[in-house]
C-alpha cells in the first residue's frame, strides 16, 4: 500500500472513531451520575440537608398515558400549561397518575409561598411541549416528549430519615426515538433542583 494511501485509511479510521465515541459519549445516558439537590427529614421536611450521594440516571420508558386523540388513559390526567421555558410561542400538556397525585405528601411551610409537595416514589410525569397554543391543535406542532421518574431512595438506616429525592430523566422526539444526551440529563436536572427548593420537590408545576 502507497504511504499516502496508508495515510488516507487511517486518517479515515481515526475520524470515525472520534464519531463514534461523540455518539456513545451523548447516548449512554444511563451512566451519568446525579447528585440530589438536598434531603428533606420526614419530621421536619421544612429543613433542607446537604446531601453527597450521586445515583444513574435511569431513563423511565413512556407508559401509555393517553389514547390516540390526546385523552388521558385509564388512571391518568392531565394539566395545561400555557407557557413554557421562557418561550411565549410554547405550550405543554403535562400527564399524571392520579394515584401518584393521590399518594403525594402536601405539607404547609410557614417559610415557603407554597405548600411542600412531595412525589411517591415511582411518581412518572410526561410532559408533551408544543410550539404553539395546543388548544387550537390546528396552530400547534408536537416538539418533544419528556419524562421524568422518581426513584427508589436512600437504603439502610436512612431510608425512613429522609424523603426520596432520587429522579431521573427521559426525552424522546415527537416520533418516540430516545433524544436525550448526557448534557442534557443534567441539565434537566440543574433546573428541576431549583424546584427542590420552591416546591419540597423536583416538580415545578402545582397539582391539581
Amino acid at each position: 500500500m502507497r504511504p499516502y494511501r496508508l495515510f488516507k485509511v487511517s486518517c479515515s479510521a481515526i475520524f470515525i472513531l472520534v464519531i463514534l465515541t461523540i455518539i456513545l459519549g451523548n447516548s449512554i445516558v444511563q451512566e451519568v451520575l446525579l447528585s440530589p439537590p438536598g434531603l428533606r427529614p420526614t419530621k421536619d421536611p421544612a429543613i433542607v440537608i446537604p446531601s453527597d450521594q450521586r445515583y444513574p440516571n435511569q431513563p423511565p420508558n413512556l407508559p401509555k398515558y393517553r389514547t390516540a386523540t390526546g385523552k388521558a388513559a385509564k388512571g391518568w390526567a392531565r394539566k395545561y400549561v400555557e407557557t413554557r421555558r421562557f418561550a411565549s410561542d410554547q405550550s405543554a400538556l403535562i400527564y399524571y397518575r392520579v394515584s401518584d397525585l393521590a399518594h403525594s405528601s402536601v405539607m404547609k411551610d410557614s417559610k415557603a409561598s407554597q405548600a411542600l409537595h412531595i412525589w411517591p416514589v415511582g411518581t412518572i410525569i410526561i410532559l408533551e411541549s408544543y410550539k404553539g397554543n395546543v388548544n387550537s391543535p390546528k396552530n400547534a406542532k408536537l416538539i418533544e416528549i419528556v419524562a421524568i421518574k422518581k426513584m427508589n431512595g436512600h437504603k439502610g438506616s436512612s431510608a425512613s430519615a429522609y424523603f426520596p429525592v432520587k429522579w431521573s430523566y427521559a426525552r424522546v422526539t415527537q416520533k418516540g426515538k430516545p433524544s436525550i444526551t448526557s448534557q442534557k440529563v443534567n441539565e434537566c436536572h440543574q433546573c428541576h433542583s431549583i424546584a427542590f427548593h420552591l416546591t419540597g420537590d423536583l416538580v415545578f408545576t402545582p397539582f391539581p
